[in-house]
């Protein structure tokens, strides 16, 4: 049982691979992108044109580390599938069981340009995010197997996801030399949607029988194509994609305004003095109204598994496993079918808080330090972020920093940006493993990033006009 379990733990640990805003970025003035985080602080720049999606970023966060899933038994390095892996650790960690979110943003149009004391921008973003969560039940039945009388709570288990387009319009303004505000009007348009919920999964192991007992529903917003049965129910494989022409297609991905959403992001910095500033905002609070090809599956069923029976025979007589498997999957599809209904149905964007501070004793070295409040659909994350910018030339930009979120990872970032003429190129990389193992397994050995947990990128390309970046001063104070 444990080999079909760990591919499912490792899909959903694997996700860790994408995200949204580096954390770093947010001291990164230099850089237009980082106004994205605080709305509150205009870029350092008279006018600015992100190339058309050449403006990318990634962001990752699991609530495992990637060393938790290895140990070291006896000299040998052990993965948490085998049987002497001790989950001791593992359980004290995932009291709610294994999460994982992700987010992407893609920069279509982003523009932005300076008027007096104000600075507009408008942008055009396509995001996606996701979440899942696997619940401890999937850990108990790696430490204890599936004994008879085990009885296993999956009601935890979920998945989220959302793809949307962002238009959004953006003002900052000093207020005086010491206060700037800002915010930014968004809005939505939902591409493709999925909440799930279960309120009840229950599974009961036994020598003769197996007891299902769920209850739980999936708002979709996808062009499917349901085929009940005459009873009304909705099997899991019959569900299919709907025809669709190249038309069709375009105005569902790119020109569509079938799900209405709205945001807003909302920001201020204060200075508290000549190498003292300080700064918030709370980005992304918002919604999205599905209504476009919106369903409603429900499945509420108590089923009784009774198995079946093979003779020592039967393996003589070329009896064919994989059928009666295939029976079995069966089966439990049959037992846990659907009833649906058309039914619209919300999700909200994941807003941020962010606080930061930021010290300057020179003019071309600042120490930034900020601290990101996530709220996903399956839990809050934090996160802090220390970095020490350097801009020792006006056409170059450097970043070196660590974050540490509180499940108590501690990963490096690097970052920087180079001018080249009015294009710049900027590549921000935050959760660079600070510790690397070399492991043996199988008389293989390989080298381990051993601390990874969360991860973020953001790259891209901007044409800047009238760059404010400072001169190096390297004897002058502010």
């Amino acid at each position: 049982m444990k080999r079909y379990i760990a591919p499912l733990l490792i899909a959903l640990l694997a996700v860790n691979a994408t995200a949204q805003t580096s954390l770093s970025l947010y001291h990164m003035e230099v850089v237009p992108q980082s106004s994205m985080l605080n709305p509150g602080r205009a870029p350092r720049c008279n006018v600015f044109v992100g190339m058309p999606s050449a403006n990318i970023s990634f962001r990752g966060e699991t609530n495992i580390k990637l060393s938790q899933m290895f140990q070291k038994v006896d000299g040998e390095w052990k993965f948490l599938t085998e049987n002497d892996f001790d989950y001791t650790d593992i359980n004290r960690r995932l009291k709610k069981g294994a999460r994982a979110n992700t987010q992407m943003n893609l920069g279509l149009i982003n523009v932005g340009w300076r008027q007096a004391e104000n600075y507009w921008s408008v942008n055009w973003n396509f995001r996606i995010s996701s979440g899942a969560s696997m619940p401890k039940a999937f850990i108990t039945m790696l430490d204890k197997g599936l004994p008879d009388g085990t009885r296993l709570n999956f009601s935890r288990m979920r998945f989220n996801m959302i793809s949307y387009h962002e238009l959004s319009l953006g003002y900052t303004r000093a207020l005086d030399e010491q206060l700037t505000i800002g915010g930014r009007l968004k809005y939505l348009s939902g591409v493709f949607g999925a909440k799930t919920k279960f309120s009840k999964f229950d599974v009961t192991t036994g020598r003769d029988q197996w007891a299902f007992d769920v209850d739980g529903e999936a708002n979709l917003s996808f062009p499917l194509k349901m085929n009940p049965d005459k009873n009304g129910a909705i099997a899991v494989d019959s569900i299919e994609w709907k025809e669709m022409s190249a038309l069709e297609i375009v105005g569902r991905t790119l020109i569509g305004f079938h799900n209405p959403g709205a945001a807003i992001d909302l920001g201020a910095e204060y200075k508290i003095d000549e190498n003292f500033k300080v700064s918030a905002s709370v980005t992304d609070l918002g919604f999205i109204i599905w209504s476009k090809d919106a369903n409603k599956l429900s499945a509420k069923n108590q089923y009784e598994y009774n198995g079946f029976e093979v003779e020592f025979n039967d393996f003589f007589d070329g009896i064919n496993l994989s059928d009666r498997f295939s029976d079995v999957v069966d089966s439990v599809k049959n037992a846990f079918s659907s009833h649906t209904t058309t039914k619209t149905f919300a999700t909200g964007v994941h807003p941020n808080i962010y606080l930061g501070g930021e010290f300057t004793p020179y003019q071309f070295m600042s120490v930034g330090l900020v601290s990101r409040t996530t709220f996903w659909g399956n839990g809050v994350t934090q996160n802090f972020n220390l970095t020490l910018n350097m801009k020792p030339y006006s056409f170059v930009s450097v970043m070196s920093g660590y974050t540490v979120d509180i499940k108590g990872c501690i990963t490096g970032d690097f970052g920087f940006s180079i001018n080249m003429g009015p294009l710049q190129y900027y590549l921000m990389l935050d959760g660079l493993p600070l510790v690397q193992r070399r492991m043996t397994f199988e008389g293989e050995k390989i080298v381990m990033p051993y601390n990874l947990c969360d991860m973020s990128v953001n790259t891209g390309f901007n044409i800047i006009i009238g760059a404010k970046g400072p001169k190096p001063n390297h004897n002058s104070k502010y």
